[in-house]
């Protein structure tokens, strides 16, 4: 069999999906139009009730949300450029049976890149490969921009990191560091995993 046997993939487009794409997009272009670059995102307790409304997740919203707020995602085509220096955070957190650290950040010219590693706490128990739908959110004098950059991890851990920009300062008491329900919005949950995606705060 050759490339040119494949048969095409089959596309049910209609003209009622096609009126609620074109609504989605206009929309889209409105909302830009309107926050002209700047983060505008809603109050949690407005998340929860749309996730009752519209029958999604708080961290699918939140995904779409987060991704309609970026006008560009914090990419490094290049590279982060060269590594300045390792910044340690060490910020910890203990919630539903899972510990949160937030380790340290490498300092490199064109941003931060930020490392957390969550474990299972009683590891006796460890059945099930955990997946964080977590987004990392940075409050301060700045508007930072994160994405995720690599998760791993197996067993009761997970390792994910997130790149950030502009770079972090190297002093962070100011800012305010916390964990968001983040899944990508048509995401759908699988079988035999833990599911964490409760906000996490870092408190000094």
């Amino acid at each position: 069999m050759n490339w040119s046997e494949f048969k095409s993939i089959p596309n049910e487009y209609s003209e009622t999906v096609k009126a609620i794409d074109k609504r989605i997009i206009g929309l889209i272009s409105e909302r830009t139009d309107i926050t002209k670059g700047k983060r505008f995102f809603p109050p949690k307790e407005i998340v929860g009730e749309w996730a009752v409304e519209f029958g999604l997740s708080i961290p699918q919203i939140n995904g779409l949300l987060h991704n309609l707020a970026e006008v560009s995602s914090p990419t490094l085509p290049i590279g982060p450029g060269k590594l300045l220096n390792v910044l340690p955070i060490m910020k910890r957190a203990i919630v539903n049976g899972f510990e949160y650290e937030i380790t340290h950040s490498m300092q490199h010219e064109g941003g931060s890149i930020v490392y957390l590693e969550i474990y299972q706490s009683n590891k006796s128990e460890v059945t099930r490969r955990i997946r964080p739908q977590l987004l990392l959110d940075i409050s301060g004098e700045k508007e930072y921009r994160v994405s995720k950059n690599s998760a791993g991890g197996g067993g009761g851990h997970a390792q994910i990191s997130f790149i950030v920009t502009p770079r972090l300062p190297q002093s962070i008491e100011e800012l305010k560091l916390r964990l968001i329900p983040y899944a990508p919005p048509m995401e759908r949950s699988r079988n035999k995993e833990f599911i964490l995606d409760k906000e996490i705060s870092f408190e000094d």
